[in-house]
């Protein structure tokens, strides 16, 4: 029954003729184009050549070209005309969606207002109907619930948009309620009759499609529920609405050969073998059919080959039981398909003509149909075998000669092969020396960089220290010099000569401790090994050097150990040193409060050593700086810069790190750390 149902929606929509047109037609109208140079009558004439090439070869060439020019004229009508075919090639290839999209967009702005407006809205319903019923059961289901869901928000914009709307929910209705195997078309007929109130608001093509479509469901469902006036309602109003649109002045005029019957068909033959009509009513039906049909002239491109006029009539006889006139009908059938050769489709009329001698209890003549029967089928197998036998026969030719180009190409591309192999080698070895020597460029490059850095620090080094040096060195030397030769003129006092005397003591000594500090630095730079070790009570040597300094009016010395006493194994002399240049420099630099020096072990083998101070403070920014020789905050202090510098050197050389505690802000702080 589904299947039956798409036969009938495609029918429905592509309403296209059996008949074949008249060549000789054909060529005079593809002369008449060809020599016509005013667009709008190149496009009439293309549309009469779509309508007469209906269901060949050249039907889709000539809808093409029709669309191509009547939208470049802006020709709504032949726009429209030529949509059947393009429609219906798009829709049968679900690869060519998006073109189909493409295509509706386009000329939905051009048939707006048209004789042709909401075409597109009808082509969009027809490829959703297409996909929800050649769907597996599941993905059926799944489009119909989808469809369903999105259209609940989304109102219609348009008549034509609320018809679609309600064709695809009847659709959906049935396909949800048949899930199961069996077909329940009934649930969808709240919404068709609903379309059906809406098609007299349509224009008159958008109308007659959706109208096929819904007859078709229309006729299914009322022949299920066996209600007879509805389907004769329902039939009549379809075939008031195809004859009043076939006699559309427009229609009339510039589709003299649209195809029709294909339109009548389907309506015809259901109303003539319907059980549900009686004899009387079924035959007034027929003879309508058969008027219609007399009355089609060869010009309209109608019934040429007469194949469905027959076909419907052996239907209509056999039905009712007038065997006799469906055997005539039934030979016509057969002698208007015997020139296109033997098929499996007149097999079929054979036995049905030996069905109705034996219905007609002429058992003689019916013997000799089913013998016709017999040697039709066998010469159609035997064709069919020669068919069979030719085709494997071309098969085999066509497979042996790819079988030879495939051994060619094989050949060839195992050729290129060991030639990409061997310039790949080389490619290879090529890349492999420029990168070995590109490596090795960058080596020296890197070298030569680390090099002439280290000869800039070293020259900025050397000029910083000869400047300190000519600075610290001659402050003292000329102290000691000047205070002796007062001495040596003599005429002091003694409080004189003992003051001028400690002067001189104290500038050699801080002569004696700027060589000392250089001595040290330089020694330390040149020692590579690991300074010698031995315990040492770490709280006793931080007493001793606090003991040593000078007392400093308004400053505080303070200590903060972990324990009376911290006994770990370091070198002496340079711990010593270390702890003195820490404390030097925050005595120097502490005006007014406090020095604190604390110590603890950390744990893991740890040491840790501060110094604290509330003086100036250092800027975060010369964290590092610091730590540099010859640098000094001050330019204009004391010294030549190397205390922190001395202290960096012995804590790395021990093991350990110093840095200063940026988050402290009242004045300095120095945290050492040893590995012990």
């Amino acid at each position: 029954m589904t299947k039956l149902l798409w036969m009938l929606l495609c029918v429905g929509f592509t309403a296209s003729a059996s008949a074949f047109p008249k060549d000789r037609l054909i060529d005079s109208l593809k002369g008449a184009y060809a020599a016509e140079g005013d667009a709008r009558r190149r496009v009439d004439i293309l549309l009469n050549l779509k309508d007469l090439t209906d269901s060949s070869e050249d039907e889709m060439f000539y809808a093409r070209k029709l669309f191509d020019e009547a939208f470049a004229a802006g020709d709504a009508f032949a726009v429209g005309s030529s949509l059947g075919s393009l429609a219906s090639y798009y829709i049968a290839r679900p690869e060519s969606a998006d073109s189909l999209g493409i295509l509706l967009r386009a000329v939905e702005p051009l048939l707006e207002g048209s004789s042709m407006e909401g075409l597109p809205a009808y082509y969009r319903m027809v490829d959703m109907a297409r996909r929800i019923q050649v769907a597996g059961t599941e993905e059926s289901v799944r489009l119909c619930q989808d469809y369903v869901d999105s259209v609940r928000t989304s109102p219609p914009h348009t008549v034509c948009d609320e018809a679609s709307q309600l064709f695809l929910k009847g659709i959906a209705a049935y396909k949800l309620g048949s899930a199961e195997g069996r077909m329940h078309m009934e649930r969808g007929l709240p919404y068709w009759t609903d379309e059906a109130a809406l098609l007299p608001k349509m224009r008159p093509t958008a109308r007659r499609n959706f109208h096929a479509n819904l007859i078709t469901c229309l006729i299914s469902v009322y022949g299920t529920t066996r209600d007879r006036d509805a389907l004769v309602r329902t039939a009549d109003d379809y075939l008031a609405m195809l004859d009043a649109y076939y006699l559309d002045p427009e229609v009339v005029r510039r589709r003299p050969y649209i195809p029709k019957e294909m339109s009548y068909l389907v309506c015809y033959y259901t109303m003539c073998t319907s059980p549900l009509i009686d004899r009387q009513r079924a035959g007034a039906y027929y003879d309508r059919y058969r008027r219609f049909v007399e009355s089609s002239s060869s010009q309209d491109n109608m019934l040429l080959d007469r194949h469905w006029f027959y076909n419907i009539s052996v239907s209509y006889y056999e039905h009712w039981g007038d065997y006799a006139n469906a055997m005539v009908y039934n030979d016509s059938l057969i002698l208007v398909s015997r020139p296109a050769g033997m098929s499996a489709q007149l097999a079929d009329m054979y036995a049905r003509r030996a069905n109705l001698y034996e219905r007609m209890e002429r058992y003689k003549e019916a013997g000799g149909a089913y013998r016709e029967v017999i040697a039709v089928r066998d010469s159609l197998a035997s064709l069919q075998y020669a068919q069979r036998v030719g085709e494997l026969e071309v098969q085999y030719g066509l497979d042996k000669v790819e079988r030879d180009r495939a051994l060619l190409l094989a050949q060839k591309r195992r050729n290129l092969l060991w030639f990409i192999a061997v310039i790949l080698a080389i490619a290879i070895v090529v890349v492999i020396y420029l990168w070995r020597n590109l490596t090795r460029i960058k080596h020296l490059e890197h070298n030569l960089r680390i090099e002439s850095q280290r000869a800039l620090e070293s020259d900025r080094l050397k000029r910083d220290f000869m400047g300190s040096m000519s600075h610290e060195i001659r402050t003292p030397l000329n102290a000691i010099n000047g205070f002796a030769e007062l001495i040596a003129e003599g005429g002091l006092s003694k409080e004189e000569s003992v003051e001028f005397a400690q002067i001189i003591r104290d500038n050699t000594q801080l002569f004696t401790a700027l060589i000392n500090d250089m001595l040290e630095v330089s020694q330390l730079d040149n020692t590579v090994a690991e300074l010698p070790k031995m315990p040492v009570d770490i709280c006793q040597l931080i007493r001793t050097e606090i003991e040593r300094l000078p007392p400093k009016d308004g400053v505080e010395y303070r200590m903060d150990f972990a324990g009376p006493e911290i006994v770990v194994p370091l070198h002496r002399g340079y711990v010593t040193e270390l702890i003195r240049e820490l404390l030097k420099n925050a005595v120097k630099f502490t005006p007014k409060g406090s020095v604190t020096v604390a110590c603890g072990c950390a744990g893991n083998g740890l040491l840790t050593l501060s110094v604290t101070d509330t003086g100036c403070g250092i800027d975060p920014a010369d964290a590092e700086r610091v730590f540099e020789r010859f640098y000094k905050a001050d330019p204009f202090a004391q010294g030549l810069g190397l205390g922190l510098s001395l202290c960096r050197l012995i804590a790395r050389k021990s093991g350990g790190e110093i840095r200063l505690d940026t988050s402290y802000t009242q004045g300095a702080r120095f945290v050492v750390t040893l590995r012990v």
